[in-house]
């Protein structure tokens, strides 16, 4: 995957004249910038800091231009984790159509400042483009675990259940026990969804290899971060393939967009055709039939 080709930071006086010289010496053509201090090219990158301290970094040469360059200006990126984990995460229980996907992921405080190309932060401030960029990189680096209910498995595991708070759990026990095995890592960090008694049951007679923390605002932990991604990218793939079920690209969320298309499939194909592609509980089946 390539990484992202943009990258701001903050120097302060100093460590910008440091960085203006260092480019200087390496031969970088520089160029002036409105409300800038410079512009400066080379090595793959287009570099400008601005009278802000704002830094601005673009170009294909990026990731060496932070290893190579940038790092002897501010040292090496700091982990925010403090100890390995496996964070945990879902995607698409809000959404009318679509899978419902669980993700773990095992990360430590040694590879965290690696992944500084990757926007570690809850999915739901990327666009699907950054998700999908992000979450390829981070299937090529870290142990996971990602599980994909589609809309027919998820209605007949609902009507077991009977509610979703005991379906989630069963899914993130799944997914965290198979990354404990795959990486001997016991600390789990769970997006709180439900009281953790509820997961610590769905553990059953395994619940003493998990060493459980659920709280809420779980994303801002890198590894529970890098969970979200891989959640959120598998739901958006998951509910892009379900176009050759329903015939129509089917919109997410569950809100007017759902109903006119939820409207339209029953008119195409039939009440059915929903137990294929939605999640039947949600009152929007009512809404629509």
């Amino acid at each position: 995957m390539a990484g992202s080709t943009t990258f701001v930071t903050k120097l302060d006086q100093d460590a910008g004249q440091r960085l203006e010289t260092m480019l200087r010496d390496a031969g970088y053509e520089f160029r002036e910038v409105a409300h800038a201090r410079f512009g400066a090219k080379g090595e793959g990158v287009n570099a400008v800091l601005y009278t802000s301290g704002k830094l601005v970094i673009q170009g294909k040469g990026l990731a060496d231009f932070k290893l190579m360059r940038l790092s002897e200006i501010t040292g090496p990126p700091v982990a925010r984790l403090e100890v390995a984990t496996i964070g945990c995460d879902e995607a698409g229980k809000g959404d009318y159509f679509g899978p419902l996907t669980v993700a773990a992921v095992a990360l430590t405080p040694e590879e965290e400042p690696f992944l500084d190309e990757v926007p570690l932060q809850d999915s739901k401030t990327l666009r699907d483009g950054q998700i999908s960029e992000a979450a390829e990189h981070l299937r090529n680096v870290l142990p996971h675990e990602v599980i994909t209910i589609g809309p027919s498995r998820y209605n007949d595991l609902y009507e077991s259940f009977g509610n979703l708070n005991r379906l989630l759990a069963w899914a993130h026990a799944k997914a965290m026990l198979a990354l404990h095995d795959k990486t001997g890592l016991k600390r789990v960090l769970l997006d709180k969804f439900c009281d953790e008694s509820v997961v610590k049951r769905a553990l059953g007679a395994r619940a003493g290899d998990i060493e459980l923390e659920s709280r809420p605002r779980a994303e801002e932990d890198p590894a529970v971060a890098a969970a979200s991604l891989l959640a959120r990218d598998a739901f958006v793939r998951g509910i892009a393939r379900l176009k050759w079920v329903a015939g129509i690209t089917l919109p997410k969320g569950a809100g007017a967009p759902v109903l006119k298309a939820g409207r339209a499939l029953i008119a195409q194909k039939g009440r059915n055709i929903l137990r294929e592609v939605a999640k039947l509980h949600f009152k929007t089946t009512e809404d629509i039939t």
